[in-house]
């Protein structure tokens, strides 16, 4: 939908099957699961059934039933809020707030290259990942590096615990970093431009408390 979207993400046209989480970047309450198939009857010889106690089919009315396309049987009405969602913020809403995402990611990557002591890694769609790492250490060494993954992984648990953000994690080349994933329409400009000073705060901390004590005894 979004014009400046990458052009790697075109080969999802040739993929026989795409699995999707309505529940994330289409903002649907949790949860909320999603198949896209080419072929409908490729699901229908996977998963269809028909036993003798099965009464669900009248020969005069061609009806659709759902459990001959999946591996549940009773189920409850997902799809209802996945519907509702769409018919709500339509393709101009899912514009507006995707690109806003995105956008928020990268203005938060870009923020992140004034604060020395946190290293970028990537940033792609609304995601942005990096990590605490301070500059008197000595970046790619084994033991700084192993300390590093201790130190961001004690930094997420304390940024997860202020109950001011909630970011997940990643490992890029055998580095833990924090990972930012920007997939709520409520999230604004001055919320992504506080987190870095808020990691900046909680690592020099943990830094204070871990350093001695995983760096000397080694």
């Amino acid at each position: 939908m979004l014009p400046d979207a990458s052009a790697d993400l075109k080969a999802l046209s040739e993929a026989d099957s795409v699995a999707v989480d309505p529940h994330k970047w289409l903002y649907v309450p949790f949860e909320a699961g999603c198949s896209l198939v080419r072929n409908r009857q490729a699901l229908f010889d996977a998963f269809n059934y028909r036993p003798v106690y099965y009464k669900f089919h009248d020969a005069e009315e061609q009806v659709t039933n759902f459990y001959e396309y999946g591996p549940q049987n009773s189920r409850g009405f997902r799809a209802l809020k996945v519907w509702l969602t769409l018919r709500h913020a339509g393709r101009e809403g899912y514009v507006k707030m995707i690109g806003d995402d995105i956008r928020l990611s990268q203005e938060l990557f870009k923020s992140l290259s004034n604060f020395p002591d946190l290293q970028r890694f990537t940033q792609g769609l609304s995601i942005t990942t990096f990590r605490y790492a301070p500059v008197d250490l000595k970046r790619g060494d084994k033991l700084v590096e192993e300390y590093l993954n201790k130190l961001n992984t004690e930094l997420l648990t304390r940024l997860q615990a202020s109950r001011k953000v909630y970011p997940s994690n990643a490992v890029i080349g055998g580095a833990f970093v924090i990972r930012v994933c920007i997939t709520n329409f409520r999230t604004t400009l001055e919320d992504v431009l506080a987190l870095p000073a808020l990691a900046l705060t909680l690592g020099k901390e943990a830094d204070a408390e871990l350093r001695a004590k995983e760096l000397q005894q080694k």
